[in-house]
């Protein structure tokens, strides 16, 4: 390994020298690829106008001006791959064309000298070749000799990086980028044919690394699922242009791969929030799915990529059933945390990924999932971004019968801190509008713990004492919303042997923060106010301290506190916590879920068992209480 590292960096180092034994570099080339994905006419306007816009933040670009100073890695590394070419060539105009043509003139007049930057990143050398070449015919297919002449020799300069960096290492997803961009410059340039059988052999290795047996990519972010798929479908496209047949191992990767995303979609057509995943736009998850199989069918068994579908008659509740990657910067600390949606309208969610350095990690932690959090421990512990137990491991169990289904759940993360496995099943009904869960802790003493369930921020939340029963008053949540295509819909959301209060939360779906809510349900023997807003104090300061790095907009500064507020319990230590009214808590759910046998109970049976069970009574506030259950059905 060590000689093949010191190989690596002559080769890297030679390629500084001017290019000798690449034959002739052609002045226009061989292969003319193009780009197959739509872009944004809106933000092409903004670009002809000197104006980038990325997620929340609008930013110079022009000739002599790219981005200025203080941009974060992501935002220098989305400026100098030229993916924001697509936006131009959407919007169509002369203008745009002479503009983008002017850019990429200046880029290389004045290109950045320093081979350390994230500009010569492999990630984002790979996307500048890819961009190039795909968007030649735009922006430079009529421009003068001179232009071809520099364009091309600068093509070959930057080709020559990522042919050095093979064959690749560590076996992340943005490999096969730099894959796509080797086979790029093998089509381009005739002298380079030859590169062709290497890369396939390349290829063959990193998907046998990467790609699991059901074709979830091994980390486990539906997002990252959905690049690779499209770089994949890219590549296999440039085979298909040379009329040259691609390795078999691709064809069977692109179905599975193919049928894993269709199964990390909401029924509004986006991604689920899981491993640090964005929602991403549905019309280009579809045209992604339309040009890489022709398999319409989503994957069933997710079993080796840790994850479970649930559909009914249109509602989809997805669940988290494995371990964190290792090969990622940032572990997702979500373990059988679930997401649900009615239709398309989402109502469970997590929170996503997304904003600053400080908002990254906090999203990352466990309370940031809709799932249960015990005693304010992350649900995997780590050791310099690794699992500090290796023996961490969850278990699941997914049976459906006549169009129910029941999932059984559990994982160790809490076993060697606390001696706790924690429980969680789950059962949606045939027409599924019912959704119902129970969370179990098995250890031998009481620790405080929340659920949590974050909400979309469409969905209104509001608390009310009904009347399940005569002269038996319920606290329950109402959900509603108002969907342009699902109309509107009330759900209620029932809970038992816990205390239940509405919180404030965010929403990253879309990488951008929005203002939402939460249900957090307190089990039993929860802390003292006073206690709570000392250690709540504490906590704020040792955040704020922590989260002085520098990012792009001062406001960022100030989140760390509104972390806090969201993501750590507001009653977080061991001490007994004296309920007020029994109004607080709610005791009306049913004492079991039900049973899960070979066949699922009768939909009539299921629905009596809701309002006709035992009901269990609370007999003090010192009593140790480990298992809550839930339910969210629609109101009719």
């Amino acid at each position: 390994m060590a000689f093949q590292e010191m190989v690596k960096k002559i080769r890297l180092s030679l390629v500084r020298l001017p290019a000798i034994g690449y034959g002739q570099i052609p002045e226009v080339p061989v292969y003319i690829l193009r780009d197959l994905w739509t872009g944004n006419s809106v933000y092409g306007m903004h670009l002809v106008k000197g104006e980038f816009i990325y997620q929340d933040y609008v930013i110079s670009l022009y000739p002599g001006q790219w981005g200025g100073k203080n941009l974060s890695c992501e935002i220098i590394g989305k400026l100098h791959g030229f993916s924001w070419l697509r936006d131009m060539r959407e919007l169509g105009t002369e203008n745009a064309r002479l503009a983008a043509r002017n850019l990429v003139t200046d880029w290389i007049g004045n290109s950045p000298s320093s081979y350390d930057s994230v500009v010569y990143r492999p990630i984002t050398l790979a996307d500048r070749i890819v961009n190039w070449l795909g968007f030649y015919d735009f922006f430079a297919a009529s421009a003068e000799k001179y232009f071809h002449q520099q364009f091309m020799r600068r093509i070959m300069k930057e080709g020559r990086y990522v042919v050095a960096m093979l064959p690749l290492d560590n076996h992340t997803h943005e490999n096969f980028t730099l894959l796509k961009a080797a086979l790029a410059l093998a089509l381009c340039m005739p002298e380079q044919f030859d590169l062709i059988p290497k890369i396939s052999k390349f290829l063959q290795s990193e998907l046998a690394e990467q790609i699991l047996e059901d074709g979830i990519h091994i980390e486990r972010n539906p997002e990252i699922q959905l690049y690779v798929l499209r770089d994949l479908t890219e590549i296999r496209l440039m085979y298909q242009l040379i009329n040259m047949r691609p390795p078999s191992e691709l064809i069977l990767v692109l179905d599975n791969v193919s049928r894993a995303l269709r199964a990390l979609r909401h029924g509004d057509g986006r991604l689920a929030l899981f491993n640090g995943s964005s929602e991403n736009e549905a019309h280009f998850i579809d045209r992604v799915l339309s040009n890489s199989t022709q398999k319409r069918v989503a994957m069933t068994d997710m079993k080796a990529g840790g994850y479970i579908r649930c559909f009914a008659n249109r509602s989809t509740l997805l669940i988290d059933s494995g371990v964190p990657p290792k090969k990622v910067d940032i572990k997702y600390l979500g373990a059988l945390s679930f997401e649900f949606s009615a239709g398309k309208q989402r109502l469970i969610v997590n929170c996503g990924a997304g904003g600053s350095s400080a908002w990254r990690s906090a999203l990352a932690g466990t309370a940031a999932h809709s799932v249960l959090k015990l005693s304010n421990t992350e649900s995997v512990l780590l050791e310099d971004n690794q699992l500090k137990d290796l023996n961490f491991k969850v278990e699941s169990i997914h049976e459906m019968t006549e169009g129910a289904h029941w999932v059984e759940l559990s994982h160790n993360g809490w076993q060697k801190a606390y001696g706790a496995i924690y429980h969680r099943k789950f059962y949606l009904s045939a027409d599924g509008q019912d959704l119902r869960g129970e969370e179990t802790l098995d250890f031998d003493q009481s620790y405080p713990f929340t659920i949590r369930f974050h909400l979309h921020p469409s969905v209104k939340v509001e608390e009310k004492l009904v009347e399940i029963r005569k002269n038996e008053k319920e606290k329950i949540f109402v959900l509603s919303f108002q969907h342009p295509q699902e109309g509107k819909q009330i759900w209620w959301f029932r809970f038992s042997d816990a205390e239940g209060k509405v919180e404030n939360s965010v929403y990253f779906g879309e990488k951008v923060r929005l203002a939402t809510k939460q249900i957090v349900l307190y089990n039993l023997h929860q802390s003292k106010k006073n206690d709570v807003e000392e250690n709540k104090a504490s906590i704020t300061t040792k955040f704020e301290k922590q989260d002085k790095q520098s990012v792009l907009n001062e406001e960022q500064k100030e989140e760390g506190s509104d972390y806090v507020a969201i993501f750590h319990n507001q009653n977080d230590d061991a001490k007994i916590w004296q309920r007020n009214t029994a109004d607080h808590v709610s005791v009306g759910m049913p004492e079991d879920l039900p049973e899960k046998t070979s066949e699922i109970q009768r939909q009539s049976e299921i629905n009596s068992s809701l309002n006709h069970s035992n009901i269990k009574n609370i007999q003090n506030d010192k009593e140790k209480i480990t298992k809550i259950r839930w339910a969210l059905r629609r109101k009719a």
